[in-house]
């Protein structure tokens, strides 16, 4: 029988927390709490599959971006998805679909370099 990585059994059924009677306070540190527990999870999962010999692979970032539909993104790997091919053939550059966190950041032409006021 294989070893079984952490968190991957449940001794119970988890119980259904009442969330209404919580403050927005409450609510906020319990968000934390959960936030916290998953990242340790992770954290023991990730140390399991490294002391066993497994690797993970993380799916590639998304370089570009649907600007008609945040949610369709694409790595820049393999065919151009068809929402690609549409905006390209409208006239636009593939730079202009990249990704917030990948677009340059745009200069004012002229500047201030301390000439006149």
């Amino acid at each position: 029988m294989a070893a079984k990585a952490p968190g991957e059994t449940r001794m119970s059924t988890p119980k259904l927390i009442d969330l209404d009677p919580l403050t927005i306070s409450e609510l906020e540190q319990l968000a934390k709490r959960v936030g916290q527990e998953i990242a340790r999870k992770r954290a023991a999962g990730r140390e399991w599959l490294e002391q066993h010999g497994t690797r993970i692979v993380e799916a590639d970032t998304p370089k570009y971006q649907n600007p008609n539909n945040a949610a369709q993104t694409w790595s820049g790997k393999g065919k151009q998805p068809q929402w690609v091919e549409e905006v390209l053939a409208q006239g636009r550059r593939l730079e202009d679909l990249l990704t917030d966190d990948l677009r340059p950041v745009s200069r004012r032409s002229g500047g201030d370099r301390g000439g006149r006021r």
